[in-house]
């Protein structure tokens, strides 16, 4: 494993057929510090700093209240403070999860992948996982597999959503062959969050410290459409 970059990101989620329309993310310790979201495919982002050195991303965005202002299609919401903070688990940041890849119980390498088969993501627990006693949430687990388009083609779901997600006490998540074609290239992601949950008028926000472990796949065959090979 190598890594990439440490970032600092905050997302906006909306519930099903609903959208965000604009928003900022304010520093409460320094009104300067104003990012704005801008819509990213089906999501809704505000990014600051990528860097290498994880005291650099401390330093621009130090541990502290966060404050939400957005616009829905429902109304405005002003003002939702989120806090930030590093728990004593945690080392400047997460360290990354092993993945392993198996498909019919065997092991398989990220560029031999069979996509006939289910493919089966196992991953190393992350120190520090756990349910803090004041949080709504158990610490949360999320796979995301992209195609090379950028299309998201398998997601093990998110909290207050409705449908199923995945939590610390999970170690694995099968995608289905049906999401897989001959001849192409995947990335998958593996996130392990703490989730230190706030609830503003009804509204949850999740405050988080996280890591993402990347895995390129390719799937063996002859591509039956359009590939980025």
């Amino acid at each position: 494993m190598s890594l990439r970059n440490h970032h600092f990101v905050a997302e906006i989620m909306p519930k099903a057929d609903r959208k965000i329309i604009s928003g900022t993310l304010t520093s409460a310790n320094d009104q300067s510090q104003v990012l704005n979201f801008e819509a990213e495919g089906n999501a809704f982002l505000a990014h600051g700093v990528r860097v290498l050195n994880p005291s650099a991303l401390h330093e621009a965005h130090p541990d502290g209240d966060y404050i939400f202002s957005y616009q829905t299609q429902s109304g405005r919401m002003d003002r939702q403070s989120i806090n930030l903070a590093m728990r004593a688990t945690i080392e400047q940041m997460p360290s990354p999860a092993a993945v392993t890849l198996s498909q019919n119980e065997l092991i398989v390498l990220p560029a031999e992948i069979d996509p006939g088969n289910d493919l089966t993501l196992t991953w190393e627990s992350m120190t520090g996982n756990t349910r803090v006693a004041t949080s709504d949430l158990d610490d949360l687990i999320f796979v995301l597999v992209f195609d090379c388009f950028g299309n998201n083609i398998a997601h093990s779901g998110r909290p207050y959503q409705g449908g199923p997600y995945l939590t610390y006490k999970d170690s694995q998540y099968v995608v289905g062959a049906n999401s897989l074609k001959p001849g192409q290239k995947y990335t998958a992601i593996v996130e392990q969050a703490t989730a230190d949950v706030t609830i503003f008028q009804g509204v949850p926000g999740i405050a988080t410290y996280a890591t993402l472990t990347f895995v390129d796949l390719e799937t063996s065959g002859l591509a039956e459409s359009a590939s980025c090979q």
